[in-house]
């Protein structure tokens, strides 16, 4: 489709980047929102209170990015108290968003010109799809590529799930992989329909401090469907090291998250199986148990 085309039929799309100390990471985030070929509403960058010169950054890096887009609405919010959790900034994102589309583009993460254009099509394809997302590949702090995707760790039962592109509902979904684990690793390959479900979701996954981003896919894709592109469109930056402390309050947390999916869904066997599996799997990864 040529651009023109595209800017006939674009949606309007208001991407959040919440940052805390990430300056050495944001100038390329920035510009890969600028660069994309879909058009770009709005871009909301929210700084919580970073300690490094990151506001110097956004400065520069929106206005170069600007000169890309010069239609794009551009907002600034700068927190004069830090806030101390992520999904906090999402909220603030999202509220001052205007336009019908949300994109959380996290500040140190990198996304390819054509994700917009590639994970629209979800939207585009069918009405009832409220979240639509891209695969992921695993940069390091470098910006060096790790692994060019996440399908191995993500479909540990072999089931062949990542392999194409899909559309599907949200509910059978959930039923099928994601109650046993996020089966969305990262925040920034996904674009949601901005509603008040969304708003309402956001707000209640905040009581998590782990597993929030997974608490909110659940619920926005309990009443819609889910669209799957297969390419590496996002490139999802790990830093590596996670603390014992950190690690007890996530198998906490998945284990709230599981007894919520045996409650509420009818799951198969084979799926409660996968789910002990998983346990077990984070339980050693963390050393709670050898």
């Amino acid at each position: 489709m040529s651009g023109e085309k595209i800017k006939r039929k674009a949606k309007k799309i208001s991407v959040i980047v919440p940052n805390y100390n990430y300056a050495k990471y944001l100038k390329r985030r920035i510009l890969s929102i600028g660069q994309q070929i879909y058009p770009v509403y709005e871009l909301i960058v929210l700084d919580d209170a970073s300690t490094d010169n990151s506001k110097t950054v956004i400065k520069r890096a929106v206005a170069e990015a600007s000169r890309m887009k010069p239609e794009m609405r551009i907002k600034l919010i700068w927190n004069k108290k830090n806030s101390g959790k992520a999904i906090s900034q999402w909220i603030k994102g999202v509220e001052a968003a205007t336009g019908d589309y949300i994109w959380i583009a996290e500040a140190d993460d990198i996304a390819r010109k054509d994700f917009l254009s590639e994970v629209m099509k979800g939207f585009e394809k069918d009405q009832d799809v409220v979240l639509a997302y891209s695969e992921s590949a695993i940069i390091n702090k470098y910006g060096i590529l790790m692994m060019p995707n996440f399908r191995k760790s993500r479909d540990r039962e072999g089931t062949g799930h990542f392999k194409n592109s899909y559309i599907r509902p949200g509910k059978k979904e959930i039923e099928e992989i994601m109650a046993i684990r996020c089966t969305i690793p990262n925040v920034s390959a996904a674009v949601f329909k901005n509603t008040p479900e969304l708003h309402k979701y956001l707000k209640l996954a905040e009581k998590f401090e782990q597993v929030g981003d997974w608490y909110l896919y659940v619920k926005l894709l309990e009443n819609g469907k889910i669209f799957y592109n297969k390419r590496s469109l996002n490139l999802f930056r790990v830093h590596g090291g996670s603390a014992t402390k950190r690690g007890i309050e996530h198998v906490r947390e998945l284990e709230k998250m599981h007894e919520y999916f045996k409650d509420n869904y009818d799951l198969s066997q084979d799926v409660l199986d996968s789910m002990g599996v998983e346990l077990g799997r984070i339980k050693q990864k963390y050393g709670i148990i050898k």
